[in-house]
């Protein structure tokens, strides 16, 4: 639905008084410095996260777009930018190509700018935000997608006029915390349900970041993907229905997928938008896998899914995030309870537990968990370089003991007639991978 027109008609071009938009004498939010324009101090870089630069650059692309040959759907839509980043409008300037056409159009603020191109043809509109200082170009995007109703939005930022490199620092760890150089930021969006980031760096590659927390990266994905999949399904020995609840990057499927003898992998990702932008952006980790037949591919909640589902699986995998967020639920007693259930005779439980060492009681709690309902409950260990701590923790559980003691001749011929290339697992690191270290295991006492 088209948001309400103003009053008259922009016509070709629209001149508009900062006064028009924001009432003379109207006090200004807290904490946005006053601009050049209004004569009050100088126009001053961000300095923000150890980086000093000019502002945020973005670049939007708009698709399924609608209102887009209409001049006073875009002049609304830009001023109401404009207002909600709390910005200066100084002047307004559509102009369009034909009756039938596109619109070009700048909403030019003391902050510098909005631009705007339309293809009504199409349903696709270029736009791209730039404003200096402390002014935020991100609250704009709910106002055009309030505006244009876009069937899907694209978002790449650039910080302009940086001073020194950019770099992520996540936060994950109280008290500690670890940087990567950003070379560029590809994909930035608030989904439905978080903050996803997708940006270069010159060490790991591409990489993932939810919510502050990173998640993934093309550099060393695969020391964590290898061996949340091989040790439970050669362990298993006859694995034929997979369960995977998150995994939305696409790796885990893509190594359960390896192996000829799976007949169905059921992947439960929450987020949509994790799976659409992994599968763009970051297309050498799944290498496919979401378009292999075997693939069921659910868009829910895991939680639910697992409650409800009468189907059985020979190997539960939860590739989750950290228990925050839309990973908590994935973590609790109730859960595991409703994944024991849906495993068949002989089934496995493997899920991501985080590391020891600066998450021990999370492990602790999960391991309390694991053990009051499964027969044979334990970690293994995988030492993943971008996820900080050391060891990184992945559960074990199953109704029995037998599949964590197959002996190594076994898993190797396993291993070798399943023909699978890989780069982090092998026979005797699965076998080793159980052999905690003591502060692990005084961590589950």
């Amino acid at each position: 639905m088209a948001p309400p027109k103003p009053a008259g008609n922009p016509g070709v071009v629209v001149g508009l008084e900062p006064s028009e938009d924001r009432p003379s004498g109207a006090p200004r939010p807290a904490g946005r410095r006053p601009s050049k324009a209004e004569g009050k101090g100088d126009d001053y870089f961000v300095e923000k996260d150890g980086l000093s630069y000019a502002g945020t650059h973005l670049l939007i692309d708009l698709w399924g777009a609608k209102g887009l040959d209409d001049a006073e759907v875009v002049e609304t839509a830009l001023k109401r930018s404009v207002a909600a980043c709390d910005a200066t409008l100084l002047n307004l300037h559509l102009h369009r190509f034909s009756d039938q056409g596109g619109i070009s159009g700048v909403a030019v603020i003391a902050e510098s700018h909005i631009g705007i191109h339309t293809w009504p043809e199409r349903g696709y509109a270029a736009i791209d935000i730039f404003m200096c200082g402390a002014c935020d170009p991100y609250r704009a995007i709910p106002e055009l997608r309030r505006s244009f109703a876009p069937r899907s939005i694209q978002i790449s930022e650039q910080k302009r006029g940086l001073a020194s490199p950019e770099w992520f620092l996540e936060r994950l760890h109280t008290g500690y915390r670890q940087g990567f150089e950003v070379t560029r930021t590809l994909h930035r969006q608030k989904t439905e349900f978080q903050e996803l980031v997708i940006f270069d760096t010159p060490t790991f590659g591409r990489v993932l970041v939810l919510d502050g927390v990173l998640q993934t990266t093309e550099a060393d994905e695969y020391f964590y993907h290898e061996m949340l999949a091989h040790p439970p399904l050669l362990a298993h020995g006859a694995v034929g229905d997979v369960l995977i609840i998150g995994g939305g990057d696409g790796g885990t499927l893509r190594e359960v997928l390896k192996h000829r003898n799976i007949r169905r992998v059921t992947i439960v990702e929450i987020d949509a938008d994790v799976v659409e932008n992994c599968r763009r952006y970051l297309p050498s980790i799944s290498k496919g896998a979401f378009e292999d037949r075997r693939t069921e591919l659910v868009f829910a909640d895991g939680v639910a899914f697992v409650a409800e589902t009468k189907d059985k699986f020979d190997l539960i995998i939860v590739d989750s995030t950290d228990p925050t967020g839309p990973g908590e639920a994935l973590f609790e007693e109730r859960f595991y309870a409703d994944c024991k259930a849906g495993l068949k005779e002989k089934g496995i439980l493997v899920t991501q537990n985080g590391v020891p060492f600066l998450q021990g009681a999370e492990l602790a709690t999960s391991y309390r968990r694991l053990k009051s309902l499964f027969a044979d409950a334990t970690f293994y260990l995988t030492a993943v370089p971008s996820y900080v701590g050391g060891f990184m923790a992945l559960g074990w559980a199953s109704t029995e003991a037998a599949n964590r003691r197959v002996p190594l001749e076994t898993l190797e011929t396993r291993f070798a007639e399943a023909a699978i290339e890989t780069r982090y697992y092998t026979p005797a690191v699965h076998l080793a991978a159980f052999a905690l270290p003591r502060y692990i295991m005084d961590g589950m006492e």
